[in-house]
């Protein structure tokens, strides 16, 4: 909310700056109201930002650095990345003061160079809206406990974690339980996300031989 809230102080100094632009702000307004992020027309005449702020990098920090204090306006990406699950929001064209700005505004973004396009990644402890509506724990082919989109005999893996010892598992859990999981877990928020990982990790191949050895 505090990002979309920067997005849109962002938006009005621009409008302010040249009426010529209204219509291109009006646009991006409407982007804003439908889809919670702007869509902002290129500044022509930004002027590069002097300014001593440290800009944190992700991945490539360097060359997001250097795009800061060049003055040309690129093509800037808002990626989300979830525990489950990722989302990508184009942001439009924007001058390095805008780039600067959020960045300031949103400590918790941080900036990179993918070819000729600025991504601002925000880390998000949650599950992505995708994952809520999909995301299936389930058992891959090769024992690995994974988690798919839809149902595991459809095999969209999403993600996979570590591998299950399966003999441990049929010997210590009740039939109804493993058969669940080979049909598929479903899981729609953070918290049955994280009890299903940890729920399996005594299963997992390393930690069951521990448990094997304490059992005896």
């Amino acid at each position: 909310m505090l990002l979309l809230f920067s997005l849109w102080n962002l938006l009005k100094r621009k409008m302010l700056r040249k009426p010529l632009r209204l219509a291109c702000s009006l646009t991006a307004a409407a982007a804003l109201l439908t889809f919670g992020f702007p869509v902002y027309a290129a500044s022509a005449e930004a002027a590069p930002v002097q300014t001593s702020t440290t800009v944190k990098p992700a991945g490539n920090g360097g060359g997001a650095a250097s795009f800061l204090h060049e003055g040309k306006a690129v093509p800037v990406i808002l990626r989300r990345s979830y525990l489950c699950g990722e989302e990508s929001q184009p942001l439009g064209t924007l001058s390095p003061e805008d780039v600067h700005r959020l960045l300031l505004e949103q400590p918790r973004l941080t900036a990179s160079v993918e070819g000729d396009s600025v991504v601002l990644s925000e880390q998000i402890n949650d599950l992505s809206d995708t994952c809520r509506r999909s995301a299936t724990f389930g058992v891959d082919s090769g024992g690995s406990l994974t988690l798919f989109e839809g149902p595991p005999k459809e095999e969209k893996v999403m993600k996979t974690f570590y591998q299950l010892d399966l003999r441990y598992m049929e010997s210590s859990l009740p039939k109804e339980e493993l058969d669940r999981l080979m049909s598929g877990i479903r899981v729609q928020d953070k918290d049955e996300f994280n009890s299903i990982l940890s729920s399996y990790d005594d299963y997992a191949v390393g930690n069951s031989e521990g448990a094997m050895q304490r059992t005896y």
